[in-house]
């Protein structure tokens, strides 16, 4: 897992995005990296009717990275709105837990005042050692989850080459940065090289998620996402020697 698991979640909830039309989704899915086999799995649901959503995932940790992490478990939720299409989060919550320690942070968004406030409490057993809470720098209608769900709305050619910047509440305390690129001919053939030709409809891009995810500078991914949405295979760049993320629906 190490700190994988915001990746994981962006990735698993493209696949959700070619499903919206439903309003009770669940699914499930173990996650594959390179050498090391299965390192997690996850469930997600979603949730909605005509006003309001809910996004929730639980993701655990297997194998090797169950020891290495102390037994991580994570769930993330999402809950919001629905407008002109796009899910819009008013709350994003991550709970984390591992070995003696729980975590929890609250991400909550007024879009009256344009502001995202951050609220983290920490446990260690049953003592509470951190309580704060911060107003961040930075407004976003989308956070980790939704931003995924809301690409088809956001990208409307996704075989034209573009540069796309988007913000997401719970990616980066900063600016909360994510750039999507949809690549050029000649890089795409070096992504092709990564993630395979795929079939016809299949779609690329690079995602940069601007956190270090297994040690990897950027976490900047290459992305190969079928018609139907489902991510068929993706890449952390930078770490190539121990091989790909694999997420397989079960």
């Amino acid at each position: 897992m190490l700190r994988i698991s915001f990746m994981l979640i962006s990735l698993i909830f493209i696949f959700f995005s070619s499903l919206l039309h439903a309003k009770d989704i669940a699914a499930d899915f173990s996650v594959e990296f390179g050498i090391f086999g299965q390192v997690g799995k996850v469930h997600a649901t979603l949730t909605s009717d005509n006003k309001y959503y809910m996004l929730d995932a639980n993701v655990s940790a297997e194998g090797i990275a169950r020891a290495v992490t102390d037994d991580l478990k994570e769930r993330h939720i999402s809950k919001g709105h629905l407008s002109k299409g796009f899910l819009v989060t008013d709350m994003y919550q991550m709970i984390k837990s591992f070995g003696s320690y729980t975590s929890t942070t609250i991400y909550r968004v007024n879009h009256k005042k344009k502001k995202v406030t951050r609220q983290y409490k920490k446990w260690k057993y049953d003592k509470q050692i951190i309580n704060e809470t911060e107003t961040l720098d930075y407004y976003a209608k989308d956070d980790l989850m939704t931003l995924f769900l809301n690409l088809p709305l956001h990208i409307k050619e996704k075989y034209r080459p573009q540069k796309y910047q988007f913000k997401a509440v719970g990616e980066d305390r900063k600016n909360g940065r994510v750039d999507i690129t949809i690549p050029s001919k000649k890089a795409l053939k070096e992504i092709i090289n990564f993630v395979g030709k795929g079939q016809e409809g299949d779609w690329y891009s690079t995602v940069v998620m601007h956190r270090k995810l297994y040690q990897s500078r950027q976490g900047e991914l290459d992305v190969r996402v079928g018609k139907e949405g489902l991510v068929e295979k993706a890449v952390l760049k930078d770490l190539i020697f121990f091989g790909d993320v694999r997420i397989i629906k079960q």
